[in-house]
Formats: structure tokens, C-alpha cells, sequence
């Protein structure tokens, strides 16, 4: 039986290793985010790569993400969001996508098993057809950071992704403005600035109502985002992380 299970660790361990080698992440990478509107903390969420596993039929990163506010915030707008992206290991294309939302009431039940040599969703009885490389609303952001890490990003440089969310296709458009020094408990972590933009009558209508600010390092990961609301702005805040493929490049 032992033998077995040597042999057994002998043939995943190298797929395990080189699936990860590509990608600025690696399995047990996991990173906690403050929700705040000025000095307030409406909540916290977090986006986690929990393991490498084959699900239906394929070997699959398993992506988590989740979102809840705190006991103060769930007085007034309670949420308790709940994302899992199972995608696959050599491209990156979501497989399996469950979306799991209470916000304010309102409940948010999602399924969507993709097929990507078909190019298509199938999302409770009805089949979606969708571009090549289409992603879920996580594995999106594990995408966008690869793309990344590959490219040589200049000014005014664009990122294509399309999202497949709520039975539609959002072609969502992720433009580099500049590079900024953001100011962490940690230190200050040079970052390029995005802004992200969708077709006109979408989510965002002005460029300016959402920023994100990247990790300008091997790890590409995402310290900031900032979404502008009727008075002020809303934040998220890297808070806490652990298991980075890299260290995060911080000055004093």
C-alpha cells in the first residue's frame, strides 16, 4: 500500500509543480481585504487559491472567494457572499462557477458549468454561447493577474477580458493610467494604477468611478480598489495575506 502511494505522489506531484509555475500564484496563496468608507470598516472579504483537485474531468485550480460585513454593517445592509471558481490548471478557463449571495435580503443562487472547447455556458436549463477565454466573475481576477505578469505594460495599455456574469457577457476593459506608491501598514508597495471600463450603459459610465491598484511586482496582486458612491468613496484594503508565490516588494 505504501508503494502505492509513493507512486501515486510520483506522477501528481510534477503536474501539480509545473501547473503552478506559469501563474503569479500558487496554491495556499491567500489574501483578507478591509471594506471601509473612511475610518469605518463596513466588513471584510477574502480571496483564497485552495487547492489543485480535478472536478468534472479536469484539473482544476480551486479559487474562493468570499465577503461578509460586520455585525454593525448587518443591522443596516447585512452580506454574506460566497464565490467558488473551479478553473482549469493549463489555461485558466472557469469549468464550474457557484455563486452563493445574501445581500440585504435579496438572495442570489448561481450555477454555471462551462464548457470552453464549446464555447458555452449552461447556467440552469439554458445554453449561453461565449467568446474564447470568457471568465467567471473570480477566476477573472486570477486571469487578469497573469496577463500581467506577461505583458510589458505602458501607458494607457489595455487589458480584454470577457465575463460571463448573470447570463450575460460583460467584455470588460481594464486600462493602465500610471504607477503610484501606496501606502500600507507594511510600508509603501509600488502599484499600477487601473481603471476599469465597460460598454457604454453598464456598470461603469465614467472611468473614474472605480480604481484598482495592482502590485507592480511579480505577484501582481491587488492592494487597492476604491469605488466611487454619492458622497465619498468606499475601499477595499489589502489587510492580511500568506503563501505568495513571491514577496511583496515593499519600501519603508
Amino acid at each position: 500500500m505504501n508503494k502505492v502511494k509513493t507512486l501515486i505522489f510520483l506522477v501528481i506531484f510534477p503536474t501539480f509543480v509545473n501547473a503552478q509555475q506559469q501563474y503569479p500564484f500558487v496554491v495556499g496563496e491567500s489574501c483578507t481585504y478591509r471594506i471601509h468608507y473612511g475610518p469605518i470598516t463596513a466588513g471584510y472579504g477574502s480571496l483564497k487559491v485552495k487547492a489543485i483537485e480535478e472536478h468534472l474531468g479536469a484539473d482544476c485550480f480551486l479559487f474562493d472567494g468570499f465577503g461578509e460585513t460586520n455585525n454593525f454593517f448587518d443591522y443596516i445592509f447585512e452580506v454574506n457572499d460566497s464565490y467558488i471558481s473551479y478553473s482549469r490548471t493549463d489555461s485558466l478557463s472557469p469549468v464550474h462557477f457557484i455563486r452563493d449571495v445574501y445581500e440585504g435580503g435579496h438572495i442570489i443562487q448561481q450555477d454555471y458549468r462551462f464548457t470552453p472547447r464549446k464555447k458555452q455556458v449552461l447556467a440552469e436549463d439554458s445554453i449561453y454561447k461565449i467568446p474564447s477565454q470568457t471568465q467567471d466573475m473570480i477566476s477573472a481576477f486570477y486571469y487578469a493577474r497573469t496577463l500581467l505578469s506577461s505583458q510589458d505594460i505602458k501607458r494607457d495599455s489595455i487589458l480584454k477580458i470577457n465575463i460571463f456574469m448573470d447570463e450575460e457577457i460583460y467584455p470588460m476593459q481594464i486600462k493602465y493610467l500610471k504607477n503610484e506608491l501606496v501606502r500600507t501598514k507594511w510600508g509603501k508597495i509600488n502599484c499600477l494604477l487601473f481603471v476599469p471600463q465597460l460598454q457604454v450603459g453598464r456598470i461603469f459610465k465614467d472611468e473614474e468611478e472605480m480604481r484598482i491598484w495592482i502590485s507592480d511586482d511579480e505577484n501582481k496582486l491587488m492592494i487597492k480598489v476604491e469605488t466611487k458612491i454619492i458622497v465619498g468613496s468606499i475601499k477595499a484594503e489589502l489587510s492580511s495575506f500568506e503563501g505568495l508565490k513571491n514577496p511583496l516588494s515593499i519600501t519603508d
